[in-house]
């Protein structure tokens, strides 16, 4: 599992520390993750919040995007999808 977010590594690794984030956090400056997948923003927001769920093969199983204050999907539902893929 891996986080994407535009901030640079170091304020990563601040958040990381203050959060506890279990997971590894890219930095995605240049925002071409975020063009790739569909999800850049405009100026007032870099980028949509988004969870992506991509296979082994690198195929998009499921797709979320929510407005800036958007409320992820529940890891219990995250997990169904999960058990869904083969």
């Amino acid at each position: 599992m891996l986080g994407i977010s535009p901030q640079d590594v170091d304020s990563h690794q601040r958040w990381i520390a203050k959060e506890q984030f279990p997971f590894a956090l890219l930095a995605d400056v240049d925002l071409a993750v975020a063009d790739a997948y569909g999800v850049k923003g405009n100026r007032a927001v870099q980028v949509k919040r988004s969870v992506f769920i991509v296979d082994g093969g690198g195929v998009i199983r499921y797709r979320y995007e929510g407005t800036v204050k958007a409320i992820f999907k529940k890891p219990a539902a995250l997990a169904e999808v999960l058990a869904t893929i083969e």
